[in-house]
C-alpha cells in the first residue's frame, strides 16, 4: 500500500553555529534543521502520531526533540523545523578523534539524523494499523560563516533521506 518511494523525507535547510568539542569531552552544538516531507500518492493521506528527531555524530546521540504531530493529505508536502541545542559526553577513539580534527579543519561536520515515527495510512474511510519506517538522512554540515573554524567553502546540500519498512 504506502512503498518507501511514496514518502520523501528531505533536509532542505541547516544551520550549525556552534560545534565544539571541549578538553572533557562535552561537545556543545547549536544546530537547526528545515525538513520536508511529501507524499506523492494521491489516493491516501497519512496520520503521523509519533514523531521524534535524533541527532548523532560519530554514532553518539547528541540530542533529540519531540516534532508535531499532524495529518499529511494526499500529493501535499508539510514543512517542519527542528532546533537541537546543548552539550553532550562524546567519547571518541583515535579513529574518530582524526575524523572530529579533519572537520574541524574543512568546517564541515557529518552529521546523522534519525526520525522515530508512527503513522497510519488512510485510503478513503479506512485507516491502517501503526507503521513504523525506519528514515536516516546522512548530512554534510557546514559551520556557519561568522562562527569559530568557519571556512565559508561549503554550501550545504540538500539531502534526501534514506526511508525503509
Amino acid at each position: 500500500m504506502v512503498r518507501s518511494n511514496d514518502v520523501k523525507f528531505q533536509v532542505y535547510d541547516v544551520e550549525l553555529t556552534h560545534f565544539d568539542l571541549e578538553s572533557n569531552n562535552n561537545l556543545q552544538y547549536s544546530l537547526s534543521l528545515n525538513l520536508s516531507i511529501r507524499n506523492s500518492k494521491s489516493s491516501i493521506g497519512i496520520h503521523y502520531d509519533r514523531f521524534e528527531a535524533t541527532v548523532y555524530y560519530m554514532n553518539q546521540r547528541l540530542g533529540a526533540v519531540p516534532m508535531p504531530l499532524f495529518y499529511l493529505g494526499s500529493k501535499s508536502t508539510t514543512l517542519l523545523r527542528a532546533l537541537f541545542e546543548g552539550q553532550t559526553l562524546v567519547l571518541l577513539n583515535g579513529n574518530e578523534r582524526k575524523k572530529f580534527e579533519d572537520d574541524q579543519k574543512t568546517g564541515v561536520y557529518r552529521i546523522d539524523l534519525k526520525l522515530s515515527i508512527n503513522f497510519r495510512v488512510m485510503v478513503l474511510h479506512l485507516v491502517t494499523w501503526p507503521m513504523k519506517p525506519i528514515v536516516r538522512c546522512h548530512l554534510k554540515i557546514p559551520l556557519a560563516l561568522g562562527s569559530s573554524n568557519s571556512n565559508g567553502r561549503f554550501d550545504f546540500q540538500s539531502t534526501r533521506c534514506h526511508v525503509g519498512f
